[in-house]
């Protein structure tokens, strides 16, 4: 399996399109709500596992933030268990490790503080590896994310892209890089310039989609179309075409943890030679083109 990217329609640079979510987001700094996966030993790969620094090793636990607010790729199911396709893939990395994880609950403006402070060892999110986050924090990327712009059902205004957005309502998450994607593009719009309505929670940004008070806003499709088909984004649609930005997702780690990181990134590609990586992308329907045939660290593949 090849990777495929997604070509850029405008010139922008690669910035992070936070998707649409189908949940609200804890507030940072709330209590770790942690919940433990237990360990599969008879899936253990010793030489892999050994690549783990001493103190992972010696309490047998990882701890994982996430925001699960980003379905499929990470939300919570009817109990407020943590689920998706992270998560799952999240589970086998630990089936190969032989450790445990414990997961904990942040909201995504948080995520990599918390790492950046070695308050967790790792953050499993759809967050894009980007070079301004890399000066915090280093990626193991496991995905790759092509975005495209997502409209009322019908597409009532006949929004095709980006220009279309100029002088209409056009929903962002607070935190995301969207923002600067829009400043960037503003030029184009001359004296009528998209505005920009930041959003406090992703559950926001789709309910101002659904309900008119934004007429747009971009988002992974693998989401978008996930959450309509679950019933929970309801009256809005993808506008088809090649999508605007293609760029890897990724896992964080503090830039001092190399080991786990390394260690991480060794389970991650054992998974997608044994197959393993697809079974869970197979499970969540993610397209071809949006996984990696090769495992890679801050957007580069790992010799």
């Amino acid at each position: 399996m090849k990777r495929h990217t997604t070509s850029l329609n405008v010139a922008i640079p690669a910035l992070m399109v936070a998707s649409l979510a189908l949940s609200a987001c804890a507030p940072a700094g709330a209590p770790a709500d942690t919940e433990e996966a237990p360990v599969d030993s008879a899936a253990v790969v010793e030489e892999i596992r050994e690549m783990l620094p001493d103190a992972i090793l010696g309490s047998n636990t990882i701890k994982v933030v996430t925001d699960p607010s980003q379905a499929p790729y990470e939300f919570t199911d009817d109990d407020d268990n943590i689920v998706g396709i992270n998560p799952d893939l999240a589970a086998e990395v630990a089936a190969v490790l032989g450790v445990n994880l414990e997961w904990a609950r942040a909201d995504f403006g948080g995520l990599i503080t918390g790492v950046a402070t070695k308050r967790y060892d790792m953050m499993s999110e759809a967050m894009w590896d980007t070079e301004q986050r890399r000066e915090q924090i280093d990626f193991v990327d496991n995905l790759i994310s092509a975005n495209n712009i997502v409209v009322a059902k019908g597409n009532p205004l006949g929004i095709k892209d980006l220009p279309d957005l100029c002088g209409k309502n056009v929903s962002t998450l607070e935190g995301s890089m969207m923002v600067e994607l829009f400043e960037e593009f503003q030029p184009k719009c001359g004296g009528n310039p998209i505005n920009v309505l930041i959003a406090p929670t992703t559950a926001d940004q789709l309910l101002w989609l659904s309900t008119g008070r934004a007429v747009a806003t971009i988002a992974n499709p693998i989401v978008t179309e996930f959450g309509i088909e679950q019933g929970t984004a309801r009256d809005i649609e993808v506008v088809p075409g090649e999508g605007y930005l293609s760029n890897n997702y990724g896992w964080a780690f503090h830039k001092d943890n190399v080991e786990l990181r390394d260690a991480i990134a060794a389970a991650i590609q054992h998974l997608i030679d044994t197959g393993a990586y697809d079974d869970v992308m197979d499970k969540w329907n993610v397209s071809d083109n949006s996984r990696l045939a090769q495992v890679e660290i801050n957007s580069e593949i790992v010799k």
